[in-house]
């Protein structure tokens, strides 16, 4: 087979996007897919009734503050993004929610029904952080698509302890930084349905607050959500934005192959020069050279199974081999509904029926934190306290008029110990329990929204050991493409080592670039644009 000047292993999200952007570039690129289809955590399919568009994976969005948006022309090649007025919303069994929207004079109207106070400190961080609103917006992007470093870090430090001073709370961003979550929201908000809310938000943007670091900077995060942060759906499914970057890297030139998984990373004298497909690929044991390898596979992968510790050497292979993948694993049930969920809570805030993302379960923030507690500690909670999506609010079309869809997404130890039904086997208990699992789940939420039970028509499983089977490079189903832990966290980020100093995605393998288990990757496509701006400089400077 002809010779590259990139090879993509891999086409997901990030994989396509940085094909795309090389492509459009004037190099000669190919990505190499194992699957039939690109986009395996954009999964859309309809599973069973006609009609029903199920999310099996990605369904809260952030392509839409990606640089790909407008230098891949994603719109016109037919990504249609979608979303709701509000954006977030948790409810309580005691008739009361707590909502983020797009319109922060409503995320204020609605602390203010929990206390005065916090919707003062809300009104203070929204007024700081809009009149240095372009400011922020150039950190933001630096944080997401440069490579992490102290100085962004300092800088974003500066927003938080403005806001803190601003808010009367006597909290330098040392100390924030330190804190875990659940510590920073008691530090910032007196009211505990307000806390719950940011907490549980932080979970769902995979920086669990249970962690110092990670959990901290999620709550900062969490509280610009909506207003700053945009989070959408797609026309159609989530799958539109994988066909929207696989339409977008073909136009510009780039040659995509499905059925052709990679067996081998060729590695002379610490340097990345091609592939060997697998024997199984459609071109079984090709041999494939370029002069750049981009791999969206995860660190263990690329690295152990791909390479091989004799190659990387023994000290780096045991480091990798390390690698955490038991945080953000998921346990989802995808739902057909002829009819929407009706909260309880609407009559103290009907904005929450017109968010289409939230989250439900636990009443107080000891029960939150014992959950998240639980979950490292393998073991599932006995109260699932999960997100729901109605991606439906969102995008009426992804199910047959007058219904709707609705996921209900469970964070869970990918390997569990226990339950409250008994103990468990560890990763091979799923298809044993998920149906169990799915019943509670859904009792769980029927305490909120009475009802809801009798409007379902079918329901999807989806467990970590799915979705590792539908993508091994997701290790224990793992969905950000390794854990969100101080260990591996920003400058951290996979591991200390992998990545060349002063870099973002190129590794200590010449040639070689991650696209996947760096920092900011996930659906803001920032993976695989900061991937392929650093192969596309060291080109330039090859050339030159």
């Amino acid at each position: 087979m002809e010779d590259y000047d990139v090879i993509v292993i891999g086409g997901g999200i990030n994989g396509l996007t940085a094909a795309g952007y090389c492509a459009k570039s004037g190099l000669k690129t190919l990505v190499l897919e194992a699957r039939g289809e690109c986009g395996t955590h954009c999964d859309s399919v309809e599973h069973g009734i006609p009609g029903f568009v199920h999310n099996t994976h990605a369904t809260m969005l952030l392509h839409a503050m990606s640089p790909a948006m407008a230098d891949l022309d994603l719109p016109g090649f037919g990504l249609e993004t979608v979303g709701t007025e509000h954006v977030y919303a948790h409810t309580f069994l005691d008739g009361k929610n707590a909502i983020l929207s797009t319109d922060p004079m409503y995320t204020a109207m609605n602390f203010e029904k929990h206390s005065a106070k916090d919707a003062g400190i809300l009104g203070n961080a929204t007024e700081f952080l809009l009149s240095d609103f372009d400011h922020l917006m150039e950190v933001m992007h630096r944080f997401a698509h440069a490579a992490p470093s102290q100085e962004i870090l300092d800088e974003f430090g500066s927003f938080l302890a403005k806001f803190a001073e601003l808010s009367g709370i006597d909290v330098t961003f040392d100390q924030m930084w330190n804190m875990n979550g659940f510590e920073l929201t008691d530090t910032l908000f007196e009211s505990e349905h307000i806390r719950m809310m940011l907490a549980s938000c932080t979970w769902i943007m995979g920086a669990p607050p249970v962690h110092k670091n990670v959990g901290s900077l999620g709550t900062f995060l969490a509280l610009m959500l909506g207003t700053l942060i945009p989070v959408h759906n797609c026309r159609g499914g989530s799958h539109m934005l994988a066909h929207s970057l696989v339409k977008a890297a073909t136009a510009y030139g780039a040659r995509i192959l499905p059925c052709c998984p990679v067996r081998k990373i060729i590695v002379d004298n610490n340097e990345a020069k091609g592939v060997v497909l697998s024997d199984h690929a459609v071109f079984p044991n090709e041999k494939i050279f370029a002069k750049r390898i981009i791999s969206d596979l995860t660190v263990v992968p690329t690295f152990v199974d791909l390479i091989g510790g004799v190659i990387i050497g023994s000290e780096m292979a045991q480091k990798i081999g390390k690698f955490d993948y038991e945080e953000q694993n998921l346990f989802c049930v995808n739902l057909a509904l002829d009819a929407a969920p009706q909260f309880i809570s609407a009559e103290f805030d009907e904005g929450i029926q017109q968010s289409f993302e939230g989250y439900f379960g636990g009443e107080s923030i000891k029960q939150v934190e014992a959950a998240n507690r639980d979950l490292v500690n393998k073991v599932i909670h006995d109260i699932p306290i999960a997100n729901y999506f109605i991606p439906t609010w969102a995008d009426p079309t992804q199910a047959p008029a007058g219904c709707h869809t609705a996921i209900l997404w469970l964070d869970v130890p990918p390997a569990p110990k226990s339950w409250k039904h008994g103990p468990l086997n560890g990763f091979d208990c799923w298809d044993d329990i998920k149906q169990k699992l799915a019943d509670d789940l859904v009792d769980e939420f029927e305490k909120y929204a009475p009802g809801f039970k009798n409007s379902i028509l079918e329901r999807l499983m989806y467990t970590p050991l799915d979705i590792y089977r539908n993508n091994p490079s997701a290790i224990h189903g793992n969905w950000i493409g390794g854990s969100n832990i101080p260990e591996q966290f920003y400058m951290n980020r996979p591991l200390p080592g992998i990545l060349q100093p002063d870099s973002a995605s190129r590794t200590f393998v010449k040639n070689l670039y991650l696209s996947n288990s760096i920092n900011g990757g996930q659906s803001s496509l920032s993976g695989g644009y900061v991937a392929s701006l650093e192969a596309l400089k060291d080109m330039e400077a090859n050339d030159a």
